[in-house]
């Protein structure tokens, strides 16, 4: 008998014969497996469902109670106890019957102590194992309502988070003076890790950015929504307390330095740029922005390039500004590093060199970007994907 000796089982005996139930105590009893024998099939019965044995050898007793009527009555409450009948008879009905009812085992006398043995052990084995899967589902049911309870406060987090975000995003498509601004949002999951802003600067500059939050989902959603409150409170403090004039280089600058101070382990590629409407200039920043925005000037096609390093990541850094003229018909194309995902391209030049193209065939608005990319069929998508337009005159 191989049972684990830090838990005990209990056997219940019945049988008639009083030397047999003394020959069978001798064979299965140990250290871990105490034998209780009652020759009467009643009292045998209330000791059962007193104790509730983990195994049962029973004598088939046709002369008195049959042993397939005690098998009947302990299958039917369900019970994970083991039930091996003994019998001198043998029939095969007796066999059938008894192996339909439940019964774990079925041993002809004169008994084999070995056979014997070995059946209670396997008894107790099963026995053990229906226990064992029992508080396992119990345990998993528990565990499964504990991780519904978890994602259903997850879920009304996310919901609140993004409707939070959605707030603070300005409207999907917006104006100043002649210029138009469009923009467009797919996040990969519930929470998007891109932002965009555009604002007034002054009755001629108007400023806007697009933003990508390393890694994707809520924390970095939760960056977009930070970044916000400090755009908001940069452009508040230069308002009232008569400060030069916001460049995009200035705005990078302070956002870095407000970001790295909290050691929130994310940083931002940021493309900001203000466009100056009189003077028809646009002065951009870029923060580790990829694939750089696509200017439409005129008859001309621009990458805008840019070499700055990353928002939030390292200390003391100055951002370069571009400046260069705008013709009275341009468009401005941006777009997040989400689009390459998109594009089955084996390198990152030909992902570049695709979306150029794409634009030279004309594909300037958002509708017809997303129709050219399939972005709108996209139910899942790899990473989280903006695309910004700003257009003069077309």
């Amino acid at each position: 008998m191989n049972e684990s000796q830090d838990r005990h089982y209990r056997v219940l005996l019945i049988d008639h014969e009083a030397d047999v139930c003394d020959q069978i105590s001798a064979w299965i009893s140990s250290p871990t497996i105490e034998v209780v024998a009652e020759a009467r099939p009643r009292e045998a019965m209330a000791l059962w469902q007193e104790h509730q044995h983990e195994v049962v050898i029973c004598e088939a007793m046709p002369q008195v109670t049959s042993g397939l009527n005690i098998l009947k009555y302990i299958s039917e409450r369900n019970s994970d106890t083991q039930v091996i009948i003994i019998s001198e008879a043998g029939e095969m009905e007796d066999v059938v019957a008894a192996l339909r009812l439940g019964a774990a085992d079925f041993i002809m006398k004169p008994i084999d102590s070995t056979v014997l043995t070995h059946a209670v052990s396997r008894g107790i084995a099963d026995y053990q194992l229906k226990v064992d899967n029992r508080n396992y589902r119990e345990e998993l049911e528990v565990r499964n309502r504990e991780l519904k309870e978890s994602l259903r406060l997850l879920r009304e987090d996310q919901e609140a988070g993004r409707a939070v975000q959605l707030k603070l995003l300005p409207p999907f498509k917006g104006e100043f003076k002649d210029l138009t601004l469009e923009f467009s949002i797919l996040p990969s999951l519930y929470l998007s890790g891109d932002f965009i802003d555009y604002f007034k600067i002054s009755e001629n500059k108007f400023g806007f950015y697009l933003a990508d939050v390393s890694g994707h989902g809520a924390s970095s959603a939760f960056i977009t929504i930070l970044l916000k409150t400090m755009a908001n409170r940069l452009r508040q403090r230069y308002r009232t307390e008569n400060l030069p004039e916001l460049t995009p280089a200035k705005i990078l600058s302070l956002a870095n330095q407000e970001l790295i101070p909290l050691g929130l382990g994310k940083h931002l590629a940021v493309f900001c740029a203000i466009i100056d409407i009189v003077d028809n200039e646009i002065c951009y920043c870029s923060a580790a922005h990829f694939p750089p925005p696509i200017l439409v000037n005129g008859n001309d096609y621009h990458q805008l390039q840019g070499k700055g390093l990353p928002v939030g990541l390292f200390e003391g850094i100055e951002y370069e500004e571009v400046s260069m003229p705008l013709e009275e018909t341009f468009r401005l194309i941006m777009f997040s590093d989400g689009v390459l995902e998109l594009i089955d391209l084996p390198s990152v030049a030909d992902k570049e060199a695709f979306l150029m193209e794409m634009v030279k065939k004309g594909t300037h608005n958002i509708r017809s970007i997303s129709e050219y990319l399939g972005i709108e069929g996209i139910k899942a998508a790899p990473d989280d994907i903006a695309v910004l337009t700003v257009t003069r005159g077309c």
